[in-house]
């Protein structure tokens, strides 16, 4: 008996550390997943949603109202303000984000609609 219950929690803390944090929208199926890069270079992305992979390499020390997103060939600037999301600590967590390419002060960021963190 004691094994079986051994077994059994050791079950759900391993389908536990596989959940994602999941943050206002669910992640868009339809939105092109993209890397960082890609929404430097391609401009026909402003103004939509796309979808990026990457790790948390900055945040917001306040109230989690911002984070840096970093893949394998940039960085960006993930803004929750706009859909008034916030973000508990999750520095170099791994994360994908669905928003909108929009510049501010001639610099491109993402306002994110739904974070997943890992």
């Amino acid at each position: 008996m004691r094994k079986i219950i051994v077994s059994a929690i050791i079950v759900l803390l391993a389908l536990a550390g596989c959940s994602a944090e999941k943050y206002g929208l669910d992640i868009s199926k339809n939105a092109p997943v993209v890397k960082v890069k890609d929404v430097y270079l391609d401009m026909r992305l402003l103004g939509r949603d796309v979808t990026l992979e990457g790790k948390i390499s900055s945040q917001c020390g306040s109230n989690g109202c911002w984070f840096v997103l970093q893949d394998d060939t940039g960085q960006i600037f993930i803004n929750l303000a706009p859909s008034n999301l916030t973000l508990p600590p999750r520095l170099g967590k791994q994360s994908t984000v669905t928003g909108q390419v929009q510049v501010v002060q001639n610099e491109l960021q993402i306002f994110a609609k739904g974070i997943e963190v890992r």
